[in-house]
């Protein structure tokens, strides 16, 4: 059975009628621009049940890629920031209700006194239908590697598409969304090339 990604975002991995909900959170008195490189933690065993080693290069790509343009330097260990990622998928079941109102119009009755067209009231019928889903949640957290303090953590939630296509194209985008109030500001990467030149 092939495996199943969150998109996240992502966005997004979602179906259009879906969004996905991002929070993220950091300590305000850390200087994020006093950190120059970055790794990685081995991904959690409990990641394999969901995530295929496809998704996770696709994970650690889009993370990289956020992360470079910050102008910070992937190392392969002992980064001055690492970074955690874990990723939940749960089955949901939603539920939709649709009343089909007949009648509520104009009638024809009559009664003691009177006779005619009148507007009555009429008949309703509610059908209820549910739809069962897949929540992925997408959790990227970082430490310092002096003292393994938590300071960044982003969390991205929605529907799991399982159109791949859209999934490799949304990806990015969700982590993007992540990183959107992350402390340092992305930068274009004509200005990183100009950066590396001056080094």
């Amino acid at each position: 059975m092939k495996k199943l990604l969150i998109p996240f975002i992502v966005l997004l991995l979602f179906n259009s009628c879906t969004s996905v909900k991002i929070n993220n959170n950091w300590d305000k008195k850390i200087d994020f621009k006093t950190f120059k490189t970055y790794s990685f933690y081995p991904w959690d065993k409990q990641n394999d049940k969901v995530l295929n080693d496809y998704d996770k290069l696709t994970i650690v790509n889009a993370i990289k890629d956020e992360m470079n343009h910050r102008g910070y330097q992937f190392v392969e260990k002992d980064g001055d920031l690492v970074i955690s990622v874990f990723v939940i998928v749960q089955e949901e079941t939603s539920y939709q209700a649709y009343t089909n109102h007949y009648g509520g119009g104009w009638t024809y009755g009559w009664g003691p006194g009177y006779y005619g067209y009148g507007y009555g009231p009429g008949y309703g019928s509610t059908t209820i239908t549910s739809t069962t889903y897949h929540q992925g949640t997408l959790i990227i957290d970082m430490f310092q590697r002096s003292d393994k303090k938590q300071v960044w953590q982003g969390i991205a939630s929605g529907e799991v598409t399982q159109n791949l296509d859209k999934r490799d194209r949304r990806l990015p985008m969700t982590i993007g969304q992540l990183f959107r109030r992350f402390p340092v500001t992305r930068k274009s990467q004509k200005a990183i090339d100009k950066q590396d030149a001056g080094k």
